[in-house]
Order: C-alpha cells, then structure tokens, then sequence
C-alpha cells in the first residue's frame, strides 16, 4: 500500500533536526504525504517543538502560503477563498506573505 511504502520510506531517511538547525528546516524532512495531517505547530510558530526537542513527528510541516494549509484554514472558516487566492498569488509571485492567523 502506498501509506506502507511512504511510512519506509520516512523510516530510512535520517534527518536529525536540533535547536542548531536553521529555521525552516522541518521543510527539508520527507512529507508524509496528503493523507497525513499537518503540524499545527510548524505552521503556527515556524517550528515543530516535537523535532527541536528530539522526538518525531509524524504530521506535515508545510510554509503558510502551502496550498494544503490554505485549504485546511478555509476548511475550518479562519480564511475566506478570496484572501487565500491572494495569499496563493503572493507566495507564487514570491512576496512571501505567511498569512496571520
């Protein structure tokens, strides 16, 4: 099943993301994929405190601008479409944006 081969996959890789590693750098570990839900943390605080501490985690660690964060706001009702299409375009064009919460 592709969950299974997706599960190895992160098993075999081996990045160790400590309190010296740059910002951002959850972003460089292995996406689990669409099926995996995302880390609330990582989104909210541009860190994951599971990894910074030593642990795992098993959730998505995506920018704000990620079209799959974008999707989960609207979901919940933090975020109207339109400011989304903004944000999307923002990010595209490069300005960055984030967002806010």
């Amino acid at each position: 099943p592709p969950a299974a081969a997706a599960a190895a996959a992160a098993a075999a890789t081996s990045v160790q993301i400590t309190l010296a590693s740059p910002p951002g750098a959850e972003e460089l570990l292995l996406d689990p994929g669409a099926g995996a839900s995302l880390c609330f943390d990582y989104i909210n605080n541009g860190s994951c405190t599971r990894l910074r501490t030593g642990g795992a985690c098993k959730y998505r660690h995506l920018s704000r601008t990620h079209p799959d964060v974008l999707a989960d706001r609207i979901r919940q009702g933090k975020l109207n479409p339109a400011a989304a299409a903004q944000l999307l375009a923002q990010a595209q064009a490069g300005g960055g944006g984030g967002g806010g919460g």
